[in-house]
């Protein structure tokens, strides 16, 4: 085995496992509450089960995707990009360590049902995506199919609407914060993936020009 296979696997392994792992403790909710719930099971018991169905699904694509996708034809060069890929990737986690509060029974249902909006669009495109998924800025093929024929980074969108879900379920000024800061890098991170997509792919212009909208039709 040469060593770019090595360092390419090696690259690959570490957001399989998280993802893989992160599948664990979600698979055990979601074993609580087909089995083990003993309360009322009404709106907020569902949109919280249907958070918990599309999250485990969004893990386990994630995690197999990493494992299957193909090896890129071009990278971006640079440390920077890969820093903004990473930051904008992870970022989302750390409100999960900001002190919560407990939401109204609106903001809950609203809040969850605009995670669920998320997760299930992000599941669309990165299947859309199959082996051509990736963390990074580089390019394996031209996906301009599905999600990719109203915009042209679905992806991002779906994390802007599930960012806003974790605002509504846990407001506070630092989930504002990290909310803003995680927009701009995801905006930062498309321009990114945007100039490796066109250097290596020529007709990428013209489905810049079919597919204007990056994010929101008609909009951005």
């Amino acid at each position: 085995m040469n060593s770019a296979v090595l360092y390419d696997l090696a690259m690959r392994l570490p957001l399989a496992v998280l993802m893989l792992y992160n599948a664990l403790f979600v698979g055990r909710d979601i074993y609580v509450h087909l089995f083990l719930w003993r309360e009322p099971a009404g709106l907020t018991y569902g949109t919280t089960l249907a958070a918990l169905l599309v999250t485990e699904a969004y893990l386990l694509l994630v995690a197999a995707l990493t494992l299957v996708r193909l090896r890129p034809v071009r990278k971006l060069s640079g440390i920077v990009p890969r820093i903004t890929a990473l930051a904008a990737g992870l970022l989302p986690a750390s409100l999960a360590w900001l002190p919560r509060v407990p939401p109204t029974p609106g903001r809950q249902v609203v809040g969850t049902l605009l995670m669920v909006a998320g997760l299930a669009l992000a599941v669309a495109s990165i299947g859309w995506l199959g082996k051509s998924f990736s963390l990074m800025p580089e390019a394996r093929r031209l996906v301009t199919g599905g999600p990719y024929r109203l915009v042209r980074h679905p992806v991002y969108l779906a994390t802007v609407i599930q960012g806003a879900g974790l605002i509504l379920l846990y407001p506070s000024t630092a989930a504002l914060l990290i909310y803003a800061v995680e927009v701009v890098l995801q905006i930062i991170r498309m321009g990114y993936e945007e100039r490796v997509l066109r250097d290596t792919f020529p007709e990428y212009d013209d489905y810049a020009r079919r597919t204007s909208a990056r994010l929101i039709p008609r909009v951005y």
